[in-house]
Formats: structure tokens, C-alpha cells, sequence
């Protein structure tokens, strides 16, 4: 079973991920806390061109001035799913064990089309070959939220922790740090309850002096509950690369 926690950057994926993990009994070995960039056991090839890829996506240094553009980042971002989704064993949707994934390619989705004018059904497209999950936990954390819990409620001169890319420098956000954090995570929020709501993912809007274990609980009492029938809804692969065939970046 693989179960992903999304939302905006601070909203406490990471976090919530990790004790979802601990909180679920697998029969088959303990939970995965399962990590997006890494693929594996793997050949000495396979490893080398992981490696390349990966380092290409990640591990480039930022700037406010891309000349390449975000329809080259996400393919590349859309190649890297797809090369994991047939690498990692405890990705097949007839793996018996569970993995917690801390946020899918659903973020990069968000921020490409908030980036550039892209079709967001192209976008979503270039995904196809790559599993759904079977339950997407969105926390609906508000961007005042998690600027709090990161930076501090009162620190608007400086970046707080966060990047630029999470400032929202990249695209077009130059207030101080934390109004801009606040205007562009609310974009992201809003592409997010989009998605959310056309794939039925099970939204959760913890209070603001919620626990991360209290989140947690929750989450793991819900998997319990839906258990193999945990599978999100939403518009198959197939649906949305026919409904894509045809149109372009842009």
C-alpha cells in the first residue's frame, strides 16, 4: 500500500510521514518511511544514471533566471517518477507492504502550472506511467501556519528556513519573506484542493495547536479502517493522457 502526505511547503509532511509510519502494524515488516529520490537496491548502471538524473533535478544550484523553463523541469521531474515507479519493488501495486511517501509529484504539478501558463491536464499527463496512490492525506495548513512553525510569527525581514523557490522568488513573489511566502503557498494551497478535489483525496485541516502525533493518529486510524479498499479516486492515467493527446505545453 502506498499512502503519500501532501501539502505546502511547512505544513509538516515530513514529520507526519515519518509517524504514520511507526503508527501502522505491517504484517510483511515495518512501514516504510519512503524517500522520493532514492531508488533502491539497484546495477552499477542503473545507479549511474539515477545518480545523474537526480543530481540534474536536485542538486542544481537555484536561480531566479531559468532559461530552460518549467516545461523542461517537469519532464525531467516526470522521467524520474517513472523510472522509479519501476525500480522500487515496495511501489508495485501488488507489493504486500505499506510505504509513506512524504509528498508524491503532486507539489511539482502545483508549482509548474503556477510558474508558466502550461495546460494542466498536459502537465499532469506526463505522469501517466506512474502509480496512484492509494490514499493521498492533503493537510490543509494555512501559509500563515507554517511560517509560524518554521520561521516565527514575527519574522517578516528574513527567509525564516525557507528557500527561495519556497518564497516564491522564482515566480514573481518580491515582498518581504513572509508576505510573499504567504501569497505564493496560498497559489500552491488552492492547486492542491484543486487536485485534491478531482482525485478525492482525504483532506485534513488540523487546528493550529494540533499535535503531530494527534495528525498522525488520525491518519493511521483512517488506513486502518479503509485498509485494502484505500485506494484514491480520481481520473485515470489513461483519461488524462487521451483528454492530453494532441495539446502541448502550451
Amino acid at each position: 500500500m502506498l499512502i503519500v502526505i501532501e501539502g505546502i511547503d511547512g505544513s509538516g509532511k515530513s514529520t507526519t510521514a515519518a509517524l504514520v509510519a511507526e503508527r501502522l502494524n505491517d504484517p510483511h515488516g515495518s512501514p516504510v518511511h519512503g524517500g522520493k529520490t532514492d531508488i533502491g537496491p539497484a546495477g552499477e548502471e542503473t545507479v549511474a544514471r539515477a545518480t545523474r538524473l537526480r543530481n540534474l533535478i536536485w542538486s542544481t544550484t537555484e536561480s531566479g533566471t531559468d532559461t530552460f523553463g518549467a516545461a523542461h523541469w517537469i519532464l525531467l521531474i516526470a522521467s524520474w517518477y517513472a523510472g522509479l515507479a519501476r525500480l522500487r519493488p515496495d511501489l508495485a501495486p501488488d507489493h504486500p507492504g505499506v510505504c509513506v511517501m512524504d509528498g508524491w509529484y503532486y507539489r511539482n504539478i502545483a508549482k509548474t502550472v503556477v510558474r508558466e501558463p502550461l495546460d494542466p491536464r498536459w502537465v499532469e499527463s506526463l505522469f501517466a506511467p506512474v502509480r496512484e496512490p492509494d490514499l493521498v492525506v492533503l493537510l490543509d495548513v494555512a501559509p500563515e501556519v507554517a511560517w509560524s512553525r518554521r520561521a516565527g510569527a514575527a519574522d517578516t525581514d528574513t527567509a525564516g528556513g525557507f528557500k527561495d523557490t519556497e518564497i516564491g522568488r522564482w515566480d514573481g513573489f518580491t515582498g518581504p519573506p513572509r508576505a510573499s511566502f504567504c501569497a505564493y503557498q496560498g497559489v500552491i494551497r488552492g492547486q492542491l484542493l484543486r487536485m485534491a478535489g478531482e482525485r478525492g483525496w482525504l483532506v485534513l485541516t488540523p487546528d493550529a495547536d494540533a499535535t503531530p502525533e494527534a495528525i498522525a493518529d488520525t491518519i493511521a486510524e483512517r488506513v486502518r479502517t479503509l485498509g485494502g479498499r484505500a485506494r484514491t479516486p480520481g481520473p485515470s492515467p489513461r483519461a488524462l493522457r487521451d483528454e492530453a493527446a494532441g495539446a502541448g505545453p502550451g
